[in-house]
């Protein structure tokens, strides 16, 4: 039997809002961190099981509340096992668990779909006698993409309104340097000036992921 010192495993499914929160523009960040809570040695294996618990932070442009930022918070549960060519029935271990990838895209504006990738390694394996500490785990946080760089289009009169010299022939609008999120007065719709398209469906819904692997 091969002997294994650490596994992977994925935890991926579909997060969905309850009903006390509002509806997502987009995602600001995301924190999770995987935490063990219980251990099984039996011959030659190691069983273990926890939860991941995932923090995340977004914006939503509510017209009945005056805040932007959000927060909410859910607990995805994960099972599985190691084998161990030196574990023996009634031995104790320790064992940390980190996150070695994740990655979070808005399917609506009320599901997120998820893929976290945790990576669990045996620290210590003695005799059920010795005390060993609690299980460790590491927290690991992806910072979500800023709005992307737009290119607006020229209208029909640009050229009337812009003749073109030598040095105009390639026009490009200033990117994005930054992003702030919409304020209760940009978002009131009692205003009939105020354009409530401030981040569109590319924008909004747009993902990205952020690599750890401590390794």
């Amino acid at each position: 039997m091969t002997c294994k010192k650490s596994t992977q495993i994925a935890v991926n499914g579909a997060l969905s809002l309850p009903n006390h929160a509002p509806d997502i523009d987009f995602l600001l960040r995301v924190t999770s961190t995987p935490i063990i809570k219980k251990t099984i040695i039996l011959d030659k294996q190691i069983s273990f099981s926890g939860h991941v618990n995932i923090y995340i932070e977004f914006v939503s442009s509510n017209f009945n509340s005056t805040q932007t930022v959000h927060f909410i918070s859910f607990e995805t549960p994960f099972i599985a096992l190691i084998n161990h060519c030196c574990a023996k029935t009634g031995m104790d271990c320790q064992l940390k668990a980190f996150i070695k990838h994740q990655d979070f895209q808005l399917i609506n504006n009320r599901c997120i779909n998820k893929l976290i990738v945790l990576k669990i390694r045996v620290i210590k394996l003695s005799k059920s006698c010795i005390n060993l500490n609690s299980h460790c785990s590491e927290p690991s946080q992806a910072l979500l993409c800023t709005p992307e760089k737009f290119n607006f289009c020229r209208t029909a009169d640009y050229h009337t309104t812009h003749p073109l010299v030598p040095t105009d022939d390639l026009h490009e609008m200033s990117p994005f340097s930054n992003f702030h999120t919409p304020s209760s007065q940009q978002l009131d719709p009692s205003n009939p000036t105020n354009n409530s398209n401030e981040h569109d469906s590319q924008s909004s819904y747009q993902t990205c992921e952020y690599h750890v692997d401590p390794e």
